[in-house]
């Protein structure tokens, strides 16, 4: 599978085209991407390991499970041409077998008959030209993959009660793949670096993911079936990114960004070209501070008013009392001094690490922009950049939440020529506070950065997996999506049915994870962006049957992004899996099934519910609102397995929410103990 690709000679028009869009619904757009990386290797720098002449595809290794009771997808390389031969045996008997034939490449793909949990086996490859190649220690058994963002990443090391979690993780029948980190602009075949299958144990168990491990463990110790965890998954990263180019097509707010990506792919200079552009045009609308960007980036500026520091890590920790919770832009200025002989010669700088993203220039002149809080800056200087006597560094530094600036050692800050002579820049540098993020918004940058646009993570991170034959899928992810609730209500079902037909399974089972709780309380009702995707995460449950859903707010920490009680996560996927994948009578939790007017009451009622619901600690149900021109609080008390709001059954009362914040405080559970799903819902 390869994406689409651009003629050249279309290039022009492409760049026409998005010349004429309107600024603000351009960086909506490049926003929506993700846009978080380097301009990195943007020439195309692939970090797929090398496809093996013969072998099978890298996925397939010692210790592998393999999907019981359905036909097992195996691919791989053989002689070009030649016959192949595949065969799963034990002690020397052959237990299924699959024969077929290479294409010229030398490319192939079989079906193993299915098979009933069990094992250990040997998975042996041969090819007429008398190739062979034998996996040993493959169990049949269930397979899932798990995949998201940072809480999916969140390793089971540093999960509540972690250190005895990794000294308990030696389980034989449990077995781990972990797939590397890999951007990539196109589809490939292999992974980053080399990574095989793993027989879970505390040096295996303890990096890999903590949601994953304790569901699948879970599985294991119920259900007495080998389970395999494939962990797939990257910090910060948007749906976006993990969805194929195919699967983004039918979703009009990407067609942009979409095309953007076409274009570089087959003129790399004209979409730079038009970023930079794009870029400028909306620092020139967006940041109040823009018409002082000539003076501050060049010799022209009189700095000497600006205080000064030592970057040596993030603003927040440098002592500034007014960068200890400052997100948004910083300028850096700091002057170095050269002889006529150095600055006669071409030259780079490199300035570390910046966080979040950074523009630099040198004597007033542009020199490059990166996106990527964690990724070293290193920019060329041509002949005629330096100058002898003072130079004038500028950096102007975005950072858009968390820690921001300038975080490397200071040694790394260096002007190297092309003689190879270094220059090490002062440690000391001027700094001026600009604009605030809430004033200028989410800035644009170039959708094919590494781990930024779409579908890179599907091209280096999931695609070397398909088709792989799975029991199904657990999705950890939305943080990153916050931004746009509206488009990752497209995302989400696009993404599942993408993941679907990639694994070539209509109906695989997806279990999602409600997002947790974190952020500001509230004493009075608010929008809430976490909660509209909590409740697209809901919706999609509810209008699909292969859906499951586990309910994490009262797991959550308001004051940090990452919760570490990972534990609970992984055992209510595992009971949605139950429900789900295994077809289990089981009830999730209360879900919202209908609201409506009982007399001079509103009433909620809920499915899901096991023994009736509860409110802990009185009463009283907390977090239920009344909407109609605007929202309100409402009481609410349990009847059974519904809600009564008394009294306010009124004509003009529209719809109920239910947990509609950031970090919502609920007490609403069943006598399983499972917390009840925030919610909007209209009043019918």
């Amino acid at each position: 599978m390869s994406l689409s690709r651009r003629d050249r000679a279309k290039s022009p028009s492409v760049l026409a085209d998005a010349s004429k869009t309107d600024v603000d619904a351009t960086a909506r757009t490049l926003a929506q991407a993700g846009l978080f990386g380097i301009i990195l290797a943007l020439a195309g720098v692939s970090g797929a390991h090398a496809q093996p002449a013969f072998g099978l595809a890298p996925i397939f290794t010692d210790h592998a499970v393999v999907q019981r009771d359905k036909p097992v997808a195996v691919w791989g390389h053989a002689g070009p041409n030649s016959t192949v031969n595949l065969t799963l045996s034990a002690d020397g008997k052959v237990v299924a077998s699959a024969n077929g034939q290479a294409d010229a490449s030398g490319a192939f793909s079989l079906t193993l008959p299915q098979q009933g949990a069990g094992g250990p086996y040997v998975l042996t490859l041969k090819d007429s030209e008398g190739h062979t190649q034998a996996l040993n220690d493959i169990l049949v058994g269930d397979v899932w993959l798990c995949s998201g963002q940072s809480n999916m990443e969140f390793q089971l090391k540093a999960a509540t009660n972690g250190g005895a979690e990794v000294a308990g993780a030696t389980a034989p029948e449990l077995r781990i793949f972990d797939v590397p980190r890999n951007s990539q602009p196109t589809p490939v075949s292999g992974f980053a670096k080399p990574t095989r299958w793993q027989v879970s144990s505390p040096t295996a168990a303890a990096d890999t993911s903590a949601v994953c491990y304790f569901m699948a463990r879970q599985l294991a110790n119920t259900l007495h079936v080998p389970q395999g965890m494939i962990h797939a998954s990257w910090g910060g990263t948007a749906a976006q990114l993990w969805t194929s180019r195919e699967g983004l097509n039918a979703i009009g707010e990407m067609s942009e960004t979409l095309k953007l990506m076409d274009l570089y792919r087959t003129d790399p200079q004209g979409a730079l070209s038009y970023v930079k552009n794009y870029t400028d045009t909306w620092w020139r609308s967006h940041d109040p501070d823009f018409s002082q960007t000539a003076r501050w980036s060049g010799k022209g500026s009189a700095d000497t008013a600006w205080p000064t520091l030592v970057p040596a890590g993030v603003w927040e920790n440098s002592g500034v009392e007014a960068l200890k919770a400052f997100d948004g832009v910083v300028w850096y200025r700091q002057t170095v001094v050269l002889t006529a002989d150095q600055a006669a010669h071409a030259a780079a700088i490199d300035l570390g690490p910046v966080d979040d993203s950074d523009t630099t220039w040198v004597n007033g002149r542009w020199v490059g922009a990166t996106d990527g809080w964690n990724l070293p800056r290193h920019y060329a200087l041509p002949k005629g950049v330096l100058k002898a006597g003072a130079n004038v560094i500028a950096v102007r530094v975005l950072d858009s939440g968390g820690g921001g600036g300038l975080h490397g050692a200071p040694a790394e800050r260096v002007l190297t020529l092309d003689t190879g002579a270094r220059v090490t820049l002062p440690s000391e540098w001027r700094y001026h506070i600009g604009a605030d993020i809430r004033t200028l918004g989410p800035a644009p940058s170039a959708p094919w950065a590494e781990a930024g646009g779409p579908s890179v993570l599907y091209n280096g991170m999931i695609a070397p997996l398909a088709p792989y034959t799975l029991k199904g899928v657990a999705w950890y992810q939305g943080e990153a999506n916050t931004g746009d609730p509206t488009l990752y209500a497209k995302l989400l079902p696009a993404l599942v049915k993408d993941w679907r037909t990639q694994f070539h399974a209509p109906d695989l089972p997806f279990l999602v994870v409600q997002l947790s709780a974190f952020g500001s309380p509230q004493d009075t009702p608010q929008p809430s962006t976490w909660a509209e995707v909590r409740d697209v995460q809901r919706r999609l449950e509810q209008d699909d049957t292969h859906v499951g859903m586990a309910v994490s707010n009262d797991v959550g920490d308001r004051f940090d992004i990452h919760p570490t009680q990972k534990r609970q996560v992984g055992l209510r996927l595992a009971l949605a899996a139950r429900k789900v994948a295994y077809g289990e009578a089981l009830k999730l939790g209360p879900r919202p099934e209908r609201v409506y007017r009982r007399g001079a009451d509103l009433v909620v009622d809920f499915s899901g519910v096991n023994g009736g619901l509860r409110a802990y600690g009185g009463k009283d149900v907390l977090g239920f609102e009344v909407c109609a021109a605007s929202c309100r609080f409402a009481s609410a008390h349990v009847e059974g397995s519904s809600i009564v709001l008394p009294g306010e059954g009124g004509a003009e009362a529209k719809s109920v929410r239910f947990g509609w914040a950031d970090a919502p405080f609920l007490n609403l559970f069943d006598a399983a103990d499972l917390p009840a799903s925030p919610f909007a819902k209209e009043v019918r």
